[in-house]
């Protein structure tokens, strides 16, 4: 028994990009924006965790450099 598709309803004929602006503005208008309040907040969240990450590399980092340059780089000298 075989199965038949159905066909499809012919869809909105605009052009491509007159409709993908128009589905990105009706899209747009879907979209909840925080108020200025949540913005500060959200920001001031994104600039400390950076911060926190960057001392982090930081502190990683040079107790690396140091590290290296103690065990591997202070044992060339000594040749």
């Amino acid at each position: 028994m075989a199965i038949s598709a159905r066909r499809r309803a012919p869809s909105d004929q605009t052009p491509g990009v007159i409709r993908f602006l128009r589905e990105t503005y009706d899209e747009l208008r879907k979209v909840v924006w925080p108020t200025p309040q949540e913005l500060y907040r959200y920001t001031l969240v994104v600039v400390v965790t950076v911060g926190v990450i960057a001392l982090f590399i930081f502190a990683v980092d040079t107790a690396l450099s140091q590290l290296s340059a103690r065990f591997i780089y202070g044992s060339v000298g000594k040749t």
